[in-house]
Parts: structure tokens; C-alpha cells; sequence
């Protein structure tokens, strides 16, 4: 599988922005810093903070980051074979403001503000090390095949000890958690007051929450964003509610991991994407019957395709592929069901506009739009072969 570079995505509206900027300014006038920040190729925020009138500088074009940023490993350090940094100087490039990122940082200290950009070579053109850049031209071939991807992410994470690597202390009880919680409404009612400020500060940051579930591990729970026609936006709103979520649970006294398996003896954490596709308004994966339409059978057969090449995606790190182990909800092989929780590729509907496929292999720790990118273009690979999966 072959994802085309190229850069003939339309940049992000920087008059848009500047109305945005106003607004902000408006609604929030208490605020004077802003943390500006782009995400790593290991999803992490990685920028700088700046007082809140640079906003308009940066709606402007006029602000830049080392265009290196992007390439930094998990410990911060450069990547020499990437040729990123101190082979070119390391030097810096424009960064541009993403639309709809601009909000309040409702978990911290003092009056704080937040707003992503994406990063340019120092000449301007896109960095195609940039994740959201990669992601972007996926849609676009998408968008050139006349499909409209539908898609929504399950964020799962562990709520831990801010002081040691141990499940948290249930705040009712007084007692540390020691048991399953699935489903649990007494463990997520303990923890209500951090769940709801998660929630509310993520939707300062412009991410729409849906349900939040007490999961099966101590401490675990899963929050799922709303779907929509944007997976760029999707992926921005999962790295919102990352940032809600590590910085909420610290403002409770808490500390939040997205680990994919911080615990031996019990599940890891994922990142769920669900997809559907449009076309000319209608489902393209609806069928008539149970059984699996044409398209949605070449888009499963995509998948497992590609699979096997796309798992340093999926698991980027070591831990990743603890997670990956029998028993605990987790696949371990490239095969597909019909809604079933154990297999790479679940089939929840085959009906209707619900009608769509469920990846389950990326870890929660895995970069949204990079896990995005990859699936996207998987199914598209797919509906290009026309090849249909083996049996459930």
C-alpha cells in the first residue's frame, strides 16, 4: 500500500481563524497566554506558550516553530536518520493555525488558552512528517473518488496514583480500586466530578463527547467522540481530549496513562475507529440483508490486507504489543467478525446508515491521524481490488 505525498489539499482558512481569534479575545478576556502546540509523529503536543495577542500574529502567518518538531522520538530526542534536524540547521518553518482548536485550557492554573497548528518546511510548503499533513492527503484521494468518510474514535485510558504506578484510590470508598469495573455505575459515579470536568474541557477545546464507560480495567474507562464527516477533525478532537484528559486528572490529584497496557494481569487500553463511507449522500456500506455488501466486503478485505504493514502505526512502541495478547479483548490475528470484540475488524451493522466496520488493532497511545490515515487507506485500497475477506 502506497500513500501518495503531495500537497493539493486546500490550507486551513486563516480568515476563519482570525474571526475566532476575535471571539476568543471577546469571550475570554481574562486569558493572557497561550500555549501553541503541533502533534509529533508520536501524537504528542509539542510547542510553546505566547502571549494571547500573538494570536493575531499567528492568524497572519507570521509565527514559526522548528519544522523539526514533528520528528522528535519518545524521549524527546532528534531522529538522525530522519534528516530533520541538525543535518539542515534545524531551522524554522511557518506554522498555521488549525480552525476550531482555539479554546480554553479549563484545568489550569491561571487563565490559560490553547490552539493547534500544523507545521511547513521553512520555504512553507506542507512537511509531509507532519501527521495531520498525511492524514490529509488520504481524504483528499478520498474526496477524488467522490466518498465522503464517516468516522468517529473510542478513546480508552487509566484514570492512575499520581504518585505511584497504582490503580487510583476510589474518592466514595476511600479504597483503592482492586476489581473489575466494567460497566460499573458505582465506580463511574466515584468518579464523576473528574469524568465531567473531562468532559467539559474537552468541549472548551472544541472535542464532542458522547458516552463515557467504566471499562474492565482498575481505573480504565473509555470516552467516545461523536462521528462526523471530517476525520481531520476527528483526529483533532482526539488529541483535545487527550489533552483534557492527562490535564483534568492531574488537576484532581490524579495522572492519567495512555498506555496500552500499564497492567500485566488485566486489558489494555485501545483506540477504536469507526467507518463508514458516502457516496453521492447514500451509505455505500448499507446492504439489503445481514450478510455483508459488496462494498463493505472489499473494505474489510482492505484492511486485513494492509494490516500486517501498518502496525508500527497501530503499536508504535513496545508496550503496544503487550496489549496484543489472548484473552483480554484484544486481536492477535488479522481476521474480521460480525460484532464480535475479540477480532481485528468488527462488523457492528450491515444496514442501513449505521452500516460499518470497527477497527480494534491501534493502541491508546497510537497517533489519531496516523491510525486514521492508515485505515482510510486500507478500505480505499479495498474498494480499488475489489477482493472479498475470508469467512468470519
Amino acid at each position: 500500500m502506497t500513500v501518495q505525498t503531495q500537497s493539493d489539499t486546500p490550507p486551513d482558512d486563516p480568515a476563519r481563524f482570525l474571526e475566532e481569534v476575535r471571539a476568543f479575545r471577546a469571550e475570554h478576556p481574562d486569558v493572557r497566554h497561550i500555549e501553541v502546540f503541533t502533534v509529533d509523529l508520536n501524537a504528542r503536543a509539542r510547542g510553546k506558550t505566547v502571549p494571547v495577542a500573538h494570536l493575531e500574529k499567528l492568524a497572519k502567518g507570521g509565527m514559526k516553530m522548528p519544522s523539526s518538531t514533528a520528528g522528535l522520538d519518545q524521549f524527546s530526542d532528534d531522529v538522525i536518520e530522519s534528516g530533520l534536524a541538525i543535518q539542515t540547521g534545524d531551522p524554522d518553518g511557518p506554522v498555521t493555525a488549525v480552525p476550531g482548536t482555539l479554546g480554553r485550557m479549563l484545568w489550569a492554573d491561571r487563565p490559560t488558552g490553547s490552539v493547534q497548528v500544523t507545521t511547513a518546511l521553512p520555504d512553507g510548503t506542507p512537511a509531509l512528517h507532519d501527521p495531520r499533513v498525511v492524514l490529509a492527503t488520504v481524504v483528499a484521494r478520498a474526496s477524488r473518488l467522490g466518498l465522503v468518510p464517516i468516522m468517529a474514535l473510542e478513546q480508552e485510558f487509566y484514570l492512575i496514583d499520581a504518585h505511584a504506578p497504582l490503580p487510583p484510590v476510589n474518592p466514595v470508598t476511600g479504597k483503592r480500586l482492586a476489581a473489575g469495573q466494567v460497566y460499573d455505575l458505582d465506580v463511574a459515579r466515584a468518579f464523576a466530578p473528574v469524568l465531567h470536568d473531562i468532559d467539559e474541557a474537552a468541549a472548551a477545546l472544541g472535542a464532542q463527547t458522547e458516552t463515557v464507560i467504566s471499562e474492565f480495567g482498575r481505573g480504565q474507562f473509555e470516552v467516545n467522540l461523536a462521528h462526523g464527516p471530517d476525520p481531520m477533525a476527528a483526529a483533532d478532537q482526539c488529541i483535545a481530549l487527550r489533552r483534557a484528559i492527562r490535564g483534568v486528572a492531574r488537576a484532581h490529584g490524579l495522572d492519567a496513562t495512555f498506555m496500552p497496557k500499564p497492567w500485566g494481569d488485566t486489558v489494555g487500553s485501545g483506540l477504536h475507529l469507526h467507518l463508514s463511507l458516502l457516496r453521492d449522500e447514500a451509505a455505500l456500506f448499507a446492504g439489503a440483508e445481514p450478510g455483508l455488501s459488496a462494498p463493505l466486503g472489499h473494505a474489510v478485505a482492505g484492511c486485513l490486507a494492509h494490516m500486517q504493514a501498518s502496525m508500527l502505526i497501530f503499536a508504535p512502541h513496545l508496550n503496544g504489543y503487550r496489549r496484543l495478547n489472548p484473552g483480554f479483548l484484544a486481536p492477535t490475528e488479522a481476521t474480521w467478525g460480525h460484532d464480535h470484540r475479540g477480532v481485528a475488524v468488527r462488523v457492528p451493522e450491515t444496514e442501513g446508515v449505521a452500516a460499518r466496520l470497527e477497527h480494534r488493532v491501534a493502541g491508546a497511545d497510537a497517533n489519531p491521524y496516523l491510525v486514521t490515515a492508515a485505515v482510510l487507506a486500507a478500505v480505499l485500497a479495498g474498494l480499488d481490488c475489489g477482493e472479498t475477506p475470508p469467512a468470519p
